[in-house]
């Protein structure tokens, strides 16, 4: 009895273990993201379909991604940094080629080889061949996929019938000039130093990365100069408020009247507005002529130690069918032609709904949100090619620079 005892014990254990090898997934891909930045349920299906684990690191900027990345301490696979981060990557090694000419990965290759050069908007596209070029003259569009984008924009709220009408005649001036307004209004500021200097430079029709007005030059520090300017501006702007996230919260509640954002913390701000049972959204956003565009991409750092897994993982976040899944989910701008066609088509269906709360009976259907919001499915709705021809991307800077950015904006404060 002790014999078959140990036997059926010895049975068990081998049982447990082989179950064990069985139900652990071979493989980990480390990937670093922002926070709540992809649908948990693509992630999940992901990891079912590799047989593998998603290991997420969240950050809460681009420069921090870099910070990560360059120290080389862990093995990141896949991350999503923004533009200009890609950019600086690039041009210090820090990327691995996407693997674009694999047959394998359908949703990068297509039937020519060629997909990743045509599946994203138009828009979107123009933006890439002109400020991806390496030394060579030629666009290294094949180190990143993008993963949402958008433009830096107002967000204003409707209570003040004065407002959307100096907004929309004067762009980012109508954050610093209050002159402009016959009444008081409340202004809100991002309490992010690059951000202050690149918005302040384009309510001057400026180049966000200039650096010296007087030369024209995007290199190197900041001039005393524009130091000068940028302070003046913000001490004379008299900001009501310092902040981030809270800036859109506070203008959609009317507690500010006005702040710079990024597009996507708008739509963000509406989804969120409609879900605490408001139907009647009294606050909207411009995009003005002279903006900025940016966008997030997925990268291949050279940290890379699941190359294969991770090329597959980025091919599976670009199946249109996916991507329209994430896009739904996250709410940001998306940057998949199929994915704006997915939209388009669901708009001509009047059971599709943007939102929709049935205890709440809060809803908007997908054509109204289209129709009323059409800078969703294009940032840069509604922009002459010419417009377009001089938006700029923002360049990574160096640190120095940012220390300037940072010392100015506290100066100004003061």
């Amino acid at each position: 009895m002790k014999k078959l005892i140990i036997i059926f014990t010895a049975l068990i254990a081998f049982t447990i273990a082989a179950f064990a090898i069985i139900s652990t997934p071979k493989t980990v891909l480390n990937f670093l993201n922002w926070g709540e930045y992809i649908d948990v349920e693509l992630v999940q299906k992901f990891e079912q379909e590799f047989n593998c684990q998603v290991n997420e690191e969240d950050v809460t900027s681009s420069e921090a991604m870099y910070q990560k990345i360059s120290a080389g301490t862990t093995a990141y696979d896949v991350a999503i940094p923004g533009d200009y981060v890609v950019k600086q990557m690039y041009e210090e090694n820090l990327l691995r080629e996407i693997d674009v000419t694999n047959g394998k990965y359908q949703n990068l290759y297509g039937l020519d080889g060629n997909l990743y050069k045509t599946m994203f908007t138009d828009s979107l596209q123009e933006l890439i061949d002109n400020n991806f070029v390496n030394k060579d003259g030629k666009v290294y569009d094949s180190y990143f996929m993008p993963y949402f984008w958008g433009a830096y924009s107002i967000i204003y709220n409707k209570q003040n019938p004065e407002t959307e009408k100096v907004v929309e005649e004067n762009g980012f001036n109508a954050l610093f000039d209050r002159s402009l307004y016959s009444s008081t209004v409340k202004i809100g500021a991002y309490d992010t130093s690059r951000w202050d200097v690149a918005i302040y430079l384009l309510s001057q029709g400026m180049n966000p990365n200039l650096t010296d007005p007087a030369t024209g030059s995007v290199e190197g520090d900041l001039s005393k100069g524009l130091q000068n300017d940028i302070e003046n501006a913000i001490r004379q702007s008299h900001f009501d408020e310092w902040g981030n996230d809270s800036l859109k919260r506070d203008t959609a509640n009317g507690t500010i009247d006005l702040c710079f954002t990024q597009l996507g913390d708008f739509f963000d701000a509406l989804y969120l507005t409609y879900d605490s049972g408001v139907q009647d959204i009294n606050f909207n956003v411009s995009v003005p002529d002279n903006t900025a565009a940016f966008f997030d991409a997925m990268v291949i750092p050279t940290t890379c130690k699941q190359y294969d897994l991770a090329n597959e993982f980025i091919n599976f976040m670009l199946e249109p069918e996916n991507a329209y899944q994430n896009a739904q989910a996250i709410g940001y701008c998306p940057t998949l032609k199929d994915v704006v066609t997915s939209y388009e088509t669901d708009a001509m269906d009047p059971e599709s709904y943007y939102y929709f709360n049935e205890e709440t009976g809060v809803s908007l259907s997908t054509h109204d949100f289209l129709e009323t919001y059409p800078m969703y499915l294009n940032p840069l709705y509604g922009k002459t090619s010419e417009q377009i021809e001089k938006i700029k991307l923002f360049d990574p800077k160096p640190t120095a620079y940012l220390t300037t950015c940072e010392s100015v904006i506290n100066r100004a404060k003061n």
